[in-house]
């Protein structure tokens, strides 16, 4: 098993995991990168690409199969 487990009645529990240290880690703010226009658009051309083939779709015709009283 790759993470330290601990044995109880139950069966197998993960143990709680803690940082190497001993103290809590610090979550650190990604900086946003700046993008260029060119790739701004083609993601938004893309997303307008996946966004319309979600669009309904008329049902075809089916053939009856011959049932006139609707059984």
């Amino acid at each position: 098993m790759s993470q330290a487990t601990q044995h109880t009645r139950t069966g197998l529990i993960p143990a709680p995991r803690t940082a190497p240290d001993g103290s809590a880690p610090v979550a650190r703010a990604v900086e946003p990168r700046p993008e260029r226009w060119g790739a701004v658009l083609a993601r938004c051309s893309a997303v307008a690409r996946g966004l319309r083939s979600l669009r309904p779709v008329a049902a075809k015709e089916q053939p009856s199969y011959g049932e006139v009283d609707g059984q």
